[in-house]
């Protein structure tokens, strides 16, 4: 049986300030949630990183 996979884009933001620690660490809080929901980071590339999951049928 072939899998199948589902996609996610995610538009790359420039976030405002100059507190890198937090940029770093709101980012590292959005790719955990992604994890825990399945997806995996697959590829970047003109200001847009896809995530990829297998899906269950």
């Amino acid at each position: 049986m072939m899998k199948k996979y589902e996609y996610k884009f995610v538009k790359e933001g420039i976030k405002i300030g100059f507190d890198t620690n937090k940029k770093i660490e709101e980012a590292e809080n959005e790719w955990n949630e992604l994890g825990k929901q399945g997806w995996k980071f697959c590829k970047e590339g003109s200001r847009v990183m896809i995530f990829i999951r297998e899906i269950n049928e």
